[in-house]
Protein backbone atom coordinates (compact mmCIF):
# COMPACT_ATOMS: atom_id res chain seq x y z
CA UNK A 1 0.00 0.00 0.00
CA UNK A 2 1.43 3.44 -0.88
CA UNK A 3 2.15 5.71 2.02
CA UNK A 4 -0.05 8.75 2.67
CA UNK A 5 1.25 11.81 0.83
CA UNK A 6 0.65 14.63 3.29
CA UNK A 7 1.86 17.40 1.01
CA UNK A 8 2.48 16.38 -2.59
CA UNK A 9 3.01 19.87 -4.00
CA UNK A 10 6.57 21.14 -4.56
CA UNK A 11 7.64 23.62 -1.89
CA UNK A 12 9.95 26.60 -1.57
CA UNK A 13 12.53 24.60 0.41
CA UNK A 14 12.67 21.58 -1.92
CA UNK A 15 16.15 22.51 -3.20
CA UNK A 16 17.55 22.95 0.32
CA UNK A 17 16.13 19.60 1.41
CA UNK A 18 18.06 17.83 -1.36
CA UNK A 19 20.92 17.74 1.17
CA UNK A 20 18.95 15.09 3.07
CA UNK A 21 18.91 12.65 0.16
CA UNK A 22 20.54 9.44 1.32
CA UNK A 23 21.03 10.76 4.87
CA UNK A 24 20.22 8.56 7.85
CA UNK A 25 17.60 10.36 9.97
CA UNK A 26 16.32 8.96 13.27
CA UNK A 27 12.83 10.09 14.31
CA UNK A 28 11.71 9.32 17.85
CA UNK A 29 7.95 9.11 18.31
CA UNK A 30 7.62 8.35 14.60
CA UNK A 31 4.16 6.78 14.90
CA UNK A 32 2.67 9.92 16.46
CA UNK A 33 0.58 12.49 14.61
CA UNK A 34 3.49 14.69 13.53
CA UNK A 35 5.98 11.83 13.43
CA UNK A 36 4.24 9.88 10.69
CA UNK A 37 4.07 13.01 8.50
CA UNK A 38 7.76 13.63 9.11
CA UNK A 39 8.52 10.06 8.03
CA UNK A 40 6.55 10.60 4.82
CA UNK A 41 8.37 13.89 4.17
CA UNK A 42 11.74 12.18 4.67
CA UNK A 43 10.72 9.50 2.21
CA UNK A 44 9.84 12.12 -0.40
CA UNK A 45 13.27 13.77 -0.22
CA UNK A 46 15.09 10.43 -0.43
CA UNK A 47 16.31 10.28 3.17
CA UNK A 48 16.66 7.01 5.06
CA UNK A 49 14.20 7.40 7.93
CA UNK A 50 14.65 5.27 11.04
CA UNK A 51 11.70 5.10 13.45
CA UNK A 52 12.34 4.85 17.19
CA UNK A 53 9.06 4.14 19.00
CA UNK A 54 7.79 2.73 22.28
CA UNK A 55 6.59 -0.87 22.23
CA UNK A 56 2.91 0.02 22.69
CA UNK A 57 2.90 2.08 19.50
CA UNK A 58 5.13 -0.39 17.66
CA UNK A 59 2.42 -3.00 18.16
CA UNK A 60 0.01 -0.67 16.37
CA UNK A 61 2.30 0.19 13.47
CA UNK A 62 0.30 -1.84 10.96
CA UNK A 63 -3.16 -1.29 12.39
CA UNK A 64 -4.28 2.24 11.56
CA UNK A 65 -7.41 1.96 9.37
CA UNK A 66 -5.68 -0.50 7.10
CA UNK A 67 -2.78 1.82 6.35
CA UNK A 68 0.66 0.26 6.57
CA UNK A 69 2.54 2.73 8.69
CA UNK A 70 6.28 3.00 8.27
CA UNK A 71 6.40 0.38 5.55
CA UNK A 72 10.05 0.31 4.65
CA UNK A 73 11.94 2.26 7.31
CA UNK A 74 13.92 0.59 10.04
CA UNK A 75 12.03 0.26 13.30
CA UNK A 76 13.74 0.35 16.69
CA UNK A 77 11.63 -0.26 19.80
CA UNK A 78 12.03 0.76 23.44
CA UNK A 79 10.17 -0.16 26.61
CA UNK A 80 11.41 2.74 28.72
CA UNK A 81 12.17 6.25 27.34
CA UNK A 82 15.55 6.18 29.05
CA UNK A 83 16.52 3.53 26.48
CA UNK A 84 16.10 6.00 23.60
CA UNK A 85 19.61 7.45 23.90
CA UNK A 86 21.29 4.05 23.76
CA UNK A 87 19.18 2.96 20.77
CA UNK A 88 19.92 6.15 18.84
CA UNK A 89 23.63 5.94 19.58
CA UNK A 90 23.68 2.38 18.21
CA UNK A 91 21.89 3.51 15.03
CA UNK A 92 24.65 6.06 14.22
CA UNK A 93 22.38 8.58 12.49
CA UNK A 94 23.39 11.66 10.53
CA UNK A 95 20.45 13.60 11.96
CA UNK A 96 18.00 13.19 14.84
CA UNK A 97 14.44 14.55 15.18
CA UNK A 98 13.22 14.03 18.75
CA UNK A 99 9.41 14.08 18.83
CA UNK A 100 8.72 11.55 21.56
CA UNK A 101 7.13 12.97 24.73
CA UNK A 102 4.45 12.23 27.25
CA UNK A 103 1.74 14.83 26.69
CA UNK A 104 -0.52 15.42 29.67
CA UNK A 105 -2.79 18.18 30.94
CA UNK A 106 -2.54 16.93 34.53
CA UNK A 107 -1.37 19.34 37.20
CA UNK A 108 -0.49 16.80 39.86
CA UNK A 109 2.57 15.57 41.72
CA UNK A 110 2.34 12.33 39.73
CA UNK A 111 2.57 14.34 36.49
CA UNK A 112 5.71 16.08 37.76
CA UNK A 113 7.42 12.74 38.28
CA UNK A 114 6.25 11.20 34.99
CA UNK A 115 7.14 14.20 32.78
CA UNK A 116 10.55 14.41 34.44
CA UNK A 117 11.15 10.70 33.87
CA UNK A 118 9.64 10.45 30.39
CA UNK A 119 10.37 13.89 28.87
CA UNK A 120 13.25 15.80 30.44
CA UNK A 121 15.70 13.08 31.50
CA UNK A 122 15.45 11.04 28.25
CA UNK A 123 15.95 14.24 26.23
CA UNK A 124 19.09 15.13 28.20
CA UNK A 125 20.44 11.60 27.75
CA UNK A 126 19.69 11.77 24.03
CA UNK A 127 21.56 15.08 23.69
CA UNK A 128 24.57 13.45 25.38
CA UNK A 129 24.36 10.55 22.91
CA UNK A 130 24.18 12.96 19.96
CA UNK A 131 27.39 14.62 21.14
CA UNK A 132 29.15 11.25 21.34
CA UNK A 133 27.95 10.13 17.90
CA UNK A 134 28.66 13.56 16.33
CA UNK A 135 25.28 14.01 14.61
CA UNK A 136 25.14 16.74 12.01
CA UNK A 137 22.07 18.30 13.63
CA UNK A 138 19.42 17.52 16.20
CA UNK A 139 15.87 18.91 16.27
CA UNK A 140 13.87 18.93 19.51
CA UNK A 141 10.11 19.41 19.59
CA UNK A 142 9.14 22.23 21.92
CA UNK A 143 5.70 23.45 22.94
CA UNK A 144 3.76 26.69 23.30
CA UNK A 145 2.95 25.39 26.78
CA UNK A 146 6.43 26.55 27.77
CA UNK A 147 5.18 30.16 27.75
CA UNK A 148 2.07 29.61 29.85
CA UNK A 149 -0.55 32.37 30.03
CA UNK A 150 1.13 34.61 27.47
CA UNK A 151 -1.17 37.20 25.91
CA UNK A 152 -0.46 38.65 22.50
CA UNK A 153 2.66 38.21 20.35
CA UNK A 154 5.52 36.02 21.58
CA UNK A 155 8.81 34.66 20.25
CA UNK A 156 12.12 33.22 21.48
CA UNK A 157 12.78 36.33 23.59
CA UNK A 158 9.57 35.84 25.60
CA UNK A 159 10.30 34.58 29.13
CA UNK A 160 8.94 31.03 29.69
CA UNK A 161 6.28 30.73 32.38
CA UNK A 162 5.03 27.12 32.20
CA UNK A 163 1.70 26.49 33.98
CA UNK A 164 1.93 22.69 34.10
CA UNK A 165 4.38 19.83 34.67
CA UNK A 166 4.31 19.08 30.93
CA UNK A 167 5.09 22.71 30.07
CA UNK A 168 7.86 22.80 32.67
CA UNK A 169 9.43 19.63 31.26
CA UNK A 170 9.43 21.20 27.79
CA UNK A 171 10.81 24.55 29.00
CA UNK A 172 13.57 22.75 30.91
CA UNK A 173 14.42 20.67 27.82
CA UNK A 174 14.70 23.87 25.75
CA UNK A 175 16.98 25.40 28.38
CA UNK A 176 19.21 22.30 28.41
CA UNK A 177 19.34 22.29 24.61
CA UNK A 178 20.67 25.85 24.55
CA UNK A 179 23.19 24.95 27.25
CA UNK A 180 24.32 21.88 25.28
CA UNK A 181 24.97 24.12 22.28
CA UNK A 182 26.94 26.72 24.25
CA UNK A 183 28.87 24.34 26.48
CA UNK A 184 29.38 21.37 24.17
CA UNK A 185 28.69 22.76 20.67
CA UNK A 186 25.84 20.32 20.07
CA UNK A 187 24.13 21.43 16.83
CA UNK A 188 20.61 21.45 18.25
CA UNK A 189 17.51 23.50 17.43
CA UNK A 190 14.15 23.63 19.23
CA UNK A 191 11.00 24.14 17.17
CA UNK A 192 7.60 24.97 18.67
CA UNK A 193 4.65 24.30 16.35
CA UNK A 194 1.48 26.28 16.97
CA UNK A 195 -1.90 24.50 16.77
CA UNK A 196 -1.22 21.70 14.29
CA UNK A 197 -4.03 19.85 12.51
CA UNK A 198 -4.43 17.40 9.64
CA UNK A 199 -4.81 13.69 8.82
CA UNK A 200 -4.24 11.12 11.59
CA UNK A 201 -4.62 13.62 14.45
CA UNK A 202 -5.84 12.28 17.80
CA UNK A 203 -9.65 12.28 18.04
CA UNK A 204 -9.41 14.08 21.39
CA UNK A 205 -8.26 17.28 19.66
CA UNK A 206 -10.71 20.03 18.66
CA UNK A 207 -10.70 19.84 14.86
CA UNK A 208 -11.07 16.02 14.69
CA UNK A 209 -13.88 16.25 17.26
CA UNK A 210 -15.71 18.80 15.14
CA UNK A 211 -15.20 16.90 11.89
CA UNK A 212 -16.33 13.64 13.48
CA UNK A 213 -19.55 15.29 14.68
CA UNK A 214 -20.27 16.93 11.32
CA UNK A 215 -19.52 13.74 9.41
CA UNK A 216 -22.10 11.96 11.57
CA UNK A 217 -24.58 14.88 11.38
CA UNK A 218 -24.36 15.10 15.17
CA UNK A 219 -24.65 18.38 17.15
CA UNK A 220 -21.58 19.37 19.14
CA UNK A 221 -21.27 21.95 21.93
CA UNK A 222 -18.38 24.44 21.98
CA UNK A 223 -17.53 27.78 23.60
CA UNK A 224 -18.26 31.13 21.96
CA UNK A 225 -14.87 30.72 20.26
CA UNK A 226 -13.45 34.19 20.82
CA UNK A 227 -9.94 32.78 21.45
CA UNK A 228 -7.39 33.60 18.75
CA UNK A 229 -5.14 30.81 17.48
CA UNK A 230 -2.62 30.12 14.72
CA UNK A 231 -3.61 26.82 13.06
CA UNK A 232 -0.88 25.17 10.98
CA UNK A 233 -1.31 22.18 8.69
CA UNK A 234 0.82 19.21 9.73
CA UNK A 235 2.48 19.00 6.30
CA UNK A 236 3.92 22.49 6.86
CA UNK A 237 5.14 21.43 10.31
CA UNK A 238 6.92 18.43 8.79
CA UNK A 239 8.58 20.54 6.13
CA UNK A 240 9.64 23.11 8.72
CA UNK A 241 11.28 20.39 10.80
CA UNK A 242 13.18 19.03 7.81
CA UNK A 243 14.24 22.50 6.71
CA UNK A 244 15.71 23.18 10.15
CA UNK A 245 17.85 20.04 9.77
CA UNK A 246 19.87 21.69 7.01
CA UNK A 247 20.17 25.16 8.58
CA UNK A 248 23.33 25.46 10.68
CA UNK A 249 22.49 29.06 11.59
CA UNK A 250 19.60 27.83 13.76
CA UNK A 251 21.90 26.02 16.21
CA UNK A 252 21.29 26.85 19.85
CA UNK A 253 18.03 28.68 19.16
CA UNK A 254 14.31 28.00 19.47
CA UNK A 255 11.68 29.08 16.96
CA UNK A 256 7.93 29.11 16.50
CA UNK A 257 6.47 27.19 13.57
CA UNK A 258 3.18 28.75 12.55
CA UNK A 259 1.05 29.63 9.56
CA UNK A 260 0.93 33.36 10.29
CA UNK A 261 -2.84 33.20 9.82
CA UNK A 262 -4.26 34.12 13.23
CA UNK A 263 -8.03 33.62 13.49
CA UNK A 264 -10.58 33.09 16.22
CA UNK A 265 -11.62 29.55 17.06
CA UNK A 266 -15.13 30.46 15.88
CA UNK A 267 -13.79 31.57 12.49
CA UNK A 268 -11.94 28.26 12.13
CA UNK A 269 -14.93 26.12 13.07
CA UNK A 270 -17.30 28.18 10.92
CA UNK A 271 -14.96 27.55 7.99
CA UNK A 272 -15.23 23.81 8.65
CA UNK A 273 -19.02 24.17 8.61
CA UNK A 274 -18.82 25.95 5.27
CA UNK A 275 -16.44 23.40 3.74
CA UNK A 276 -18.50 20.44 4.94
CA UNK A 277 -21.84 21.97 3.97
CA UNK A 278 -23.24 20.86 7.32
CA UNK A 279 -24.22 24.06 9.10
CA UNK A 280 -26.10 24.52 12.35
CA UNK A 281 -24.57 21.52 14.14
CA UNK A 282 -21.87 23.46 15.99
CA UNK A 283 -23.53 25.06 19.01
CA UNK A 284 -21.39 28.08 19.82
CA UNK A 285 -21.63 29.32 23.40
CA UNK A 286 -23.06 26.05 24.74
CA UNK A 287 -19.90 25.42 26.79
CA UNK A 288 -18.15 27.79 29.21
CA UNK A 289 -14.53 28.76 28.72
CA UNK A 290 -11.97 26.76 30.66
CA UNK A 291 -10.43 28.27 33.76
CA UNK A 292 -7.32 30.19 32.73
CA UNK A 293 -8.32 30.19 29.03
CA UNK A 294 -5.80 32.06 26.85
CA UNK A 295 -7.68 34.40 24.52
CA UNK A 296 -4.89 36.16 22.65
CA UNK A 297 -2.29 33.80 21.16
CA UNK A 298 -0.05 35.18 18.42
CA UNK A 299 3.33 33.55 17.73
CA UNK A 300 5.78 35.84 15.98
CA UNK A 301 7.29 34.16 12.93
CA UNK A 302 9.69 36.66 11.37
CA UNK A 303 12.73 35.14 13.12
CA UNK A 304 11.69 31.66 11.99
CA UNK A 305 11.15 32.64 8.37
CA UNK A 306 14.45 34.53 8.26
CA UNK A 307 16.55 31.81 9.91
CA UNK A 308 15.00 28.82 8.14
CA UNK A 309 14.21 30.42 4.78
CA UNK A 310 10.88 28.68 5.27
CA UNK A 311 7.25 29.77 5.33
CA UNK A 312 4.07 27.75 5.75
CA UNK A 313 2.37 27.35 2.38
CA UNK A 314 -1.01 25.80 3.24
CA UNK A 315 -3.82 28.29 3.84
CA UNK A 316 -6.32 27.50 6.57
CA UNK A 317 -9.11 27.03 4.04
CA UNK A 318 -7.06 24.68 1.85
CA UNK A 319 -5.75 22.73 4.84
CA UNK A 320 -9.18 22.28 6.41
CA UNK A 321 -10.67 21.27 3.06
CA UNK A 322 -8.06 18.58 2.44
CA UNK A 323 -8.36 17.38 6.04
CA UNK A 324 -12.16 17.16 5.76
CA UNK A 325 -11.90 15.18 2.51
CA UNK A 326 -9.42 12.79 4.14
CA UNK A 327 -11.54 12.52 7.27
CA UNK A 328 -14.72 11.65 5.39
CA UNK A 329 -12.86 9.01 3.38
CA UNK A 330 -11.64 7.19 6.49
CA UNK A 331 -14.75 5.69 8.03
CA UNK A 332 -18.41 4.91 7.89
CA UNK A 333 -20.99 7.45 8.92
Amino acid sequence: MPRFDANPKPTSSTHALAELSGARVVVTGATGFIGRHVMDALDRVGAHGVAVVDRVHADRVHADRGRTLLSGPELSVFDDPMQIAKLVAALRPDYVIHLYAEITTERTVRAIESTLRRNLLPSIALMEACIETKVRRMILMGSGEEFGPVTGPFDDSTIPDPPSPYGASKAATTSYAKMFYRAFELPVTVLRPTVAYGPFQSPRMLIPQIMDALRANRPIDVTEGRQTRDFIHVSDVAEGLLTALVRAETNGRSYNLGSGEVVTVKQCLSLIEEISGRKGLIRFGALPYKKGEIFSYEPLLSQTESALGWKAETSLRAGLASTWNWFVSQGAE
